[in-house]
């Protein structure tokens, strides 16, 4: 068990320009380490605390709470880095990243060259969302304390362990890269580069809060006039959220949502019924009510348009996703690609969505098509025996599904 690491601690202006000169000096063969360490409980924008880097065998913990209003220097010089900066899981972490570099204007918003080793596993064949801890047993043989994990990293001074945990999320990086680097294939690499840059693309501009719905679990089953009410709340919502720092969901519940869309309570004591926590209804109730009563006058908003998760909400498109399925899991077939990558809700339905608005879908874009090939299956419902259809149907009544609505499609 590695329970030890050699670290500096930055935590002043001096010391941070030291850091960013080094960032700075590096090229394209050289590799940062990168992770943060940060809070988000409560706040629509996670607090950050840390900011660890491991750059030519020496590692970095910068105390991003302590140097609030000073940190552009070292956002900026990773964001303009020709290095490759190597993370782990680092969905949470470029968000973060992102976010500082659009508070602060800086272009990019994140590093060119971004590669994230958990998902670069899943190119070589490894099972896609396992631990730092399990790839590092796996390559290098060293295993990690995770005493930390759920530390609080607000509170000041941090104690030698926070930061020994800290250090060693980064100190190992460079070398189970080189590791992975010697069992991926050079097309998969190719592809996880490729996978990679569309990941980072994804964060190039902010969610519009007037698409917010489009996200919002179970919009797809909603009718026109639901749908449009679900589209002011969320909009609101987000507005709200953004303006007092609430977590969406401190503020109406994702799964409250289209409860709300649907059945327009008209009390506090609905809301409760309609899945809204009492602790919101007793902050946030008389807000929502008044949401939902301009949402019902609300003209019709010209854009709406297929939620993303509306085809996985059809009952009668079950056979369509299976034979989508079946495409790729035979693109699949020796690739050594864990087929987590390709067979997340999101490209699936993604798939059918691009079929009925007409562009094309992601599982038809880059390495994708390269791997799969052309792929048709059609949009309309494939038919199934009674039994097999059957078996798919849901229980709850309250989520009887809808016809598909011709101002949609």
């Amino acid at each position: 068990m590695c329970d030890d690491v050699d670290f500096i601690f930055v935590d002043d202006a001096k010391q941070l320009a030291e850091v960013c000169a080094l960032i700075d000096s590096l090229d394209e063969d050289d590799f940062i380490g990168l992770d943060t360490e940060f809070m988000r409980i409560t706040g629509y924008h996670p607090d950050f605390s840390l900011m660890q880097l491991a750059i030519h065998g020496q590692n970095y913990i910068i105390d991003m709470w302590m140097l609030e209003g000073r940190v552009k220097p070292v956002v900026e010089a990773l964001c303009h880095t020709e290095a490759v900066v190597l993370a782990f899981a680092c969905s949470e972490d470029i968000e973060l990243l992102s976010y500082e570099a659009r508070r602060i204007q800086c272009n990019p918003v994140l590093p060119q060259r971004l590669y994230d080793l958990q998902l670069m596993l899943a190119f070589c064949g490894h099972s896609f969302g396992r631990g730092l801890n399990f790839a590092l047993q796996e390559f290098l043989g060293v295993s990690l304390a995770k005493d930390w994990t759920r530390s609080n990293w607000t509170n000041r001074p941090l104690t030698d362990g926070q930061l020994v945990y800290a250090a060693l999320d980064v100190h190992y990086l460079e070398s189970l890269y080189y590791k992975v680097r010697e069992v991926i294939s050079e097309r998969n690499f190719s592809y996880f580069e490729q996978e990679m840059e569309y990941i980072r693309s994804n964060f190039d501009e902010e969610v519009d809060e007037e698409d917010a719905y489009l996200t919002v679990p179970a919009a797809g089953m909603l009718s026109e006039r639901e749908l449009n009410i679900l589209q002011y709340l969320a909009k609101e919502r987000q507005l709200l959220a953004e303006a007092e720092n609430q977590a969406l969901n401190r503020i109406i519940t994702s799964k409250a949502m289209w409860q709300l869309a649907r059945y327009l309570p008209r009390s506090k004591k609905e809301l409760e019924h309609r899945g809204v926590k009492h602790g919101t209804v007793r902050q946030y109730g008389d807000i929502i009510l008044k949401w939902i009563a301009a949402a019902r006058r609300a003209p019709k908003y010209p854009n709406l348009t297929l939620p993303y998760d509306y085809f996985s909400h059809q009952r009668d498109m079950q056979a369509n996703f299976d034979c989508l399925k079946e495409y790729i899991r035979k693109g699949l077939e020796n690739s050594k690609i864990c087929p987590q990558v390709l067979m997340k809700k999101q490209l699936l339905n993604d798939y059918f969505r691009a079929k009925a608005l007409g562009y094309t879908s992601l599982l038809q874009q880059s390495w994708r098509l390269d791997l799969l090939g052309e792929i048709d299956v059609p949009l309309e419902p494939i038919v199934q025996d009674d039994e097999a259809a059957l078996n798919h149907l849901d229980d709850d009544p309250d989520l009887e599904l809808l016809l598909p609505p011709p101002f949609l499609t």
